[in-house]
């Protein structure tokens, strides 16, 4: 057997982002920490991730970040992406239909029932796309269902949040509103976590849809750059959207520090903070997992549970805790995709 059932103690986890097809692949996900390169499909001690251990931690599926480094974005952004995105189909092709590669939320769901990770192609930035937008729809045809107009990088659509020196005050780009315009019109998701706040704010002008934020955190405890301040959050609710909770320490960390050492505790602070001021309905998980360095008391997927358990000890109720664990996000796509 590949992988054991999935972790039923609550529901299904779906997790706004995850980096591992990129370090599966070359060893290095989109973080700061080099891993080995390891099979996704047998249970591992390195990443966060692996079909045995998404099933032991009730991880049910995520949006698959096919993400690119800056020499690769330079070099052939296009022939890159559909080269990680075919790797995600080959650990689909080997997994006994336990890892699929899902484009609906009723086939999200059939993955559950069977015990299998639904994975969803996500763009983490719009290198591969051209001026033309032809290639958009080709993403989409093959399963891509989420977008992030940048990462931390400029692009012709928009530019990213920097974490050194000074952040460009423009926004969207003409492209970029022709592309927020296409990606409504084809049902695919807009992703906010990595966009700079001027790009952010005409992004939820342009766009008819609920947006997301796949990755991110609260400003008011960790003050990062790449967090979101009290607006954006207010903003992103109003639009029907959801913010899924990153589990980078520096994104956590009041310090904005790499340390590990951070508690459980804190990460409830952020779904907290965000709860408080939005609702419930707004709020997900965004593990960034196999992305970036997280809190040793997680250690990986298998924790998830932990941070489930800390939730309802807060009193979060059952309803609560399905709509964070997947019911916000499957609401969004099911206002979104079509």
């Amino acid at each position: 057997m590949i992988a054991g059932p999935l972790n039923r103690e609550f529901p299904p986890i779906f997790d706004g982002h995850e980096d591992f097809i990129t370090q599966a692949k070359s060893g290095h996900g989109g973080g700061v920490i080099p891993r080995p390169v390891r099979d996704l499909l047998a249970r591992s001690s390195e990443g966060h991730v692996d079909l045995p251990r998404a099933m032991e931690g009730g991880l049910g599926g995520c949006f698959t970040s096919i993400w690119l480094s800056n020499e690769r974005a330079e070099m052939n952004a296009l022939a890159y992406a559909i080269d990680e995105m075919n790797d995600v189909f080959q650990v689909a092709d080997r997994s006994e239909d336990r890892f699929r590669v899902c484009r609906t939320v009723p086939e999200i769901r059939k993955a559950w029932d069977e015990d299998a990770f639904a994975s969803v192609f996500m763009l983490e930035g719009a290198d591969p796309i051209s001026w033309s937008l032809k290639e958009l729809r080709i993403f989409y045809e093959l399963g891509m269902r989420l977008l992030a107009p940048c990462w931390s990088r400029s692009t012709i659509f928009a530019h990213g949040v920097a974490f050194a020196g000074s952040l460009p005050e423009t926004g969207l780009t003409d492209l970029g509103r022709q592309l927020v315009h296409e990606c409504d019109r084809l049902g695919i998701i807009l992703d906010v976590s990595h966009i700079n706040p001027a790009g952010f704010w005409d992004l939820v002008r342009e766009s008819k849809n609920p947006i997301v934020a796949s990755h991110s955190c609260a400003k008011a405890i960790s003050p990062h750059v790449r967090n979101l301040d009290d607006a954006q959050i207010r903003a992103l609710a109003a639009k029907g959207g959801t913010i899924g909770i990153n589990f980078a320490n520096i994104f956590l960390r009041p310090d904005m520090e790499h340390g590990d050492d951070a508690p459980i505790d804190l990460i409830l602070q952020h779904f907290d903070y965000i709860v408080n001021l939005a609702g419930d309905a707004h709020v997900s998980f965004g593990t960034d997992f196999d992305g970036t360095d997280i809190p040793a008391a997680v250690k990986d997927a298998t924790g998830l549970p932990l941070v489930l358990r800390g939730l309802k000890q807060r009193g979060y109720s059952d309803d609560a805790l399905e709509r964070i664990c997947n019911g916000n996000f499957l609401r969004v796509a099911e206002a979104v995709w079509r």
